[in-house]
């Protein structure tokens, strides 16, 4: 293993029954490219000015609509019209232009 990958922080494992039962039951893939940068706060859940929500990197970078959120253990589990994305609960939630 490299240093990198030692100091990667995983998403707790107490929380992997309940992800892998919402993957299950919707038929929704479970997405951690956010994960890392929401570690860093480097994402964020935007609000347009009609509600919709979506997980947000950048202006290039976003989530189909977001559907449901569960919060569990610290992680947020975010589930959109698409995927399934888990999350740290440390970001922030933002009104965002359309």
């Amino acid at each position: 293993m490299s240093n990198d990958n030692e100091k990667l922080v995983l998403p707790p494992s107490s929380i992997w029954n309940h992800i892998a039962k919402i993957s299950i039951a919707e038929d929704k893939p479970i997405m951690l490219d956010y994960w890392t940068d929401s570690l860093e706060k480097k994402v964020l859940i935007g609000v347009k000015e009609n509600k919709e929500k979506l997980l947000v990197k950048n202006e290039e970078e976003y989530t189909s609509p977001i559907v449901k959120i569960y919060k569990m253990d610290e992680v947020y589990i975010i589930c959109t019209e698409n995927s399934i994305y888990l999350t740290s609960t440390r970001i922030e939630t933002r009104r965002i232009s359309s």
